[in-house]
């Protein structure tokens, strides 16, 4: 399953090289009121942007085998993160423009991926076990809340571009911290689940019996006194 760590770095290169390369080479206004979807329709090069985003939502989806090995994570955690790599395929497979059908299957898909990397995120961070390693899950999750804020904010002042890139920021950190983050195997689910914890301590006293029994045994047996 080592082979399928670094897939979540990868989803993350394969979605910005595409989009930063065409925001570039067409000099897109990333402060406009155009939502990046419209790079797709740019001629010759505008199918980078499908490709990317269908690249990066399979990559993810083979992330989530990765994260589903190494962390404790429920159902709800692996349906979000499908739904929301379903919706990212469908936009990158359908393009905006126009008013047909397939612009409102565009924006539906857009906005489901939107609302699934939130709802991911938080079921991740529940599903972790208390301590320190939680609370940076949840930091990450409050992060994401915050950014889906300043997103519709700026969606309503005609600012489309970076109301998308600050989310996304935050969703590709916590892609960034889960890889590199310590993780709990599928053996200490397996054991947790079970109802075997870690092996207890023994009571000092306990401990101390067991030494000494340890040394008469390496003496071998005593003359007796009479």
């Amino acid at each position: 399953m080592e082979q399928t760590k670094w897939t979540g770095i990868a989803a993350v290169a394969a979605l910005w090289s595409t989009q930063v390369v065409l925001a570039l080479v067409f000099r897109f206004d990333l402060v406009g009121d155009r939502p990046l979807s419209y790079l797709a329709l740019e001629a010759e090069l505008g199918f980078l942007f499908g490709a990317g985003l269908v690249v990066s939502a399979v990559l993810f989806v083979t992330f989530l085998r990765y994260l589903r090995h190494r962390y404790l994570v429920g159902v709800a955690f692996s349906l979000a993160m499908l739904v929301g790599m379903a919706g990212q395929f469908v936009t990158g497979v359908i393009p905006i423009g126009g008013t047909g059908a397939g612009s409102r299957v565009h924006v539906a898909a857009a906005l489901t991926l939107g609302a699934s990397i939130p709802v991911l995120m938080w079921r991740f961070a529940a599903d972790q076990p208390p301590g320190a390693w939680r609370r940076w899950c949840y930091r990450l999750f409050w992060l994401e809340a915050a950014a889906c804020v300043a997103g519709i904010m700026l969606s309503r002042n005609q600012v489309a571009p970076l109301a998308e890139i600050l989310p996304a920021l935050a969703f590709h950190a916590w892609v960034a911290l889960v890889t590199f983050g310590a993780g709990h195997g599928n053996a200490a689910r397996r054991e947790e689940r079970a109802g075997h914890g870690p092996p207890k301590a023994l009571p000092r006293h306990s401990v101390g019996l067991c030494a000494g029994y340890g040394m008469a045994l390496r003496q071998g047996p005593t003359s007796s006194p009479v």
